[in-house]
């Protein structure tokens, strides 16, 4: 018994018996953050979720127009997206026992490349839903891996700070492709461009893959264990909780982005280039949100924070209402600063709870829930707004989903971040 307890006494020992009884809980000591390496790691969630995803709600109105979509058919490209990320996602979490990380990150890289390329040169509403699904596709393969290479080696008490950065990243992106697009309208002389935008951003995603082959080059991130699948859920603390609030903000947030624009331009009537202006916000709150929310959640638990944050968002929905330029800034800048910090603060959530080689098959099974939610968020409030005739009822829906959101964060199980 006294060998057994004075571990240092005989550390060999101890780690004999360590290996024969893993424990898939276990979080290995820290080694030195490399900063540099984490940033650059996060430039995938710019392909991902700026280009991939963030960037086709901006375009909407003008790819609307142009093709002439209905606000159904606007909500299915969402819903398309979402679909085919649920399916990676489905992928990934079957893949991550057999496959490195780093490999199925930037596999990912090349399908969310070709799908860009599909928007850029789309001339029909049919190539739109490939490359749309192609971008989702590949964002799975991006965005349950990212995390846990960009957290490797990192204490738990700064992982909070680490995955903000990979929004925050994310949110630095979403200025610049704003002020991009106008830029670049003004120099074709066409306020409805959309497909040069696919293509710039395919040039820039092409670099990035570039930069992280040569971050990624020496990676050996281990596969992960087996144990993939739906039931890894079951290994969370409050898991039935964590999965209702993922689902209530995956059905909000596919949605909100999704017909921001077309709301303010067809039922407030408000100029193209200052809704495009209004993602720019949304991206500089974006940026604050994710830092400050996740240090604060390093301090207050993530529970707490995840509360906070989506009660702020129910505010947004009911701005979107009001109909003022005034009301719609402060909408953006308040959702881009609260809700753009819930999925990094999710995964610390989860993070918290398992080490890095269990984190994407849990992440992955919890994704596996949001999907049905972010796919029926976009078509339900398109079909709404094709009702109605105007995307109100669908902003005080979203508002009442995030606010049982809310309530169900209240109720999440605060883990220790020591744990």
């Amino acid at each position: 018994m006294k060998d057994t307890l004075n571990t240092s006494a005989n550390p060999r020992s101890f780690r004999q018996r360590a290996a024969q009884f893993p424990s898939v809980f276990v979080v290995e000591p820290a080694a030195e953050m490399n900063w540099s390496r984490v940033i650059l790691v996060t430039l995938a969630g710019v392909v991902s979720h700026t280009f991939g995803r963030g960037t086709m709600p901006l375009l909407l109105p003008a790819i609307a127009e142009d093709l002439g979509l209905s606000a159904t058919t606007a909500g299915a490209t969402g819903s398309v997206n979402m679909a085919a990320y649920l399916c990676g996602v489905v992928a990934v979490t079957y893949l991550a026992s057999r496959v490195a990380p780093a490999f199925l990150l930037k596999f990912g890289l090349w399908i969310v490349l070709a799908g860009l390329l599909s928007l850029g040169t789309a001339q029909n509403t049919w190539q739109i839903m490939v490359g749309t699904a192609l971008a989702g596709l590949g964002g799975a393969g991006i965005w349950l891996t990212m995390p846990v290479i960009a957290t490797a080696g990192v204490p738990p008490t700064q992982r909070g700070m680490v995955m903000g950065s990979l929004t925050a990243t994310m949110g630095v992106a979403s200025i610049v492709v704003p002020f991009a697009t106008s830029g670049l309208r003004r120099v074709v002389d066409d306020g409805g461009a959309w497909r040069e935008i696919w293509l710039l951003e395919t040039v820039a995603a092409s670099a990035i893959l570039a930069v992280l082959y040569l971050v990624l080059r020496h990676d050996i991130s281990p596969r992960l264990p087996l144990g993939a699948g739906i039931r890894a859920i079951t290994r969370l603390q409050g898991w039935k909780i964590a999965v209702f609030f993922y689902m209530a903000f995956a059905f909000v947030s596919a949605s909100w982005f999704q017909f921001f624009g077309l709301s303010l331009e067809n039922d407030h009537n408000m100029s193209r280039e200052f809704t495009t202006h209004m993602w720019a916000l949304m991206g500089i709150g974006g940026v604050l949100g994710a830092l400050t929310f996740g240090r604060l959640s390093d301090r207050l638990g993530r529970p707490r924070t995840m509360c906070m944050v989506t009660a702020l968002g129910a505010t947004t929905c009911l701005l979107v209402l009001v109909g003022e330029m005034w009301a719609a800034a402060l909408a953006a800048a308040i959702y881009g600063t609260s809700a753009m910090a819930v999925p990094s603060l999710t995964a610390t959530f989860v993070r918290d709870q398992v080490d890095e080689h269990d984190f994407t098959p849990v992440f992955g099974a919890m994704t596996i829930f949001y999907g049905p939610a972010s796919v029926l968020g976009p078509i339900t409030g398109g079909v709404l707004a094709d009702i109605t005739g105007s995307y109100r009822v669908t902003y005080v829906l979203l508002a009442v989903t995030f606010a049982f959101a809310s309530l169900a964060a209240w109720f999440l199980p605060r883990i220790e971040n020591g744990n």
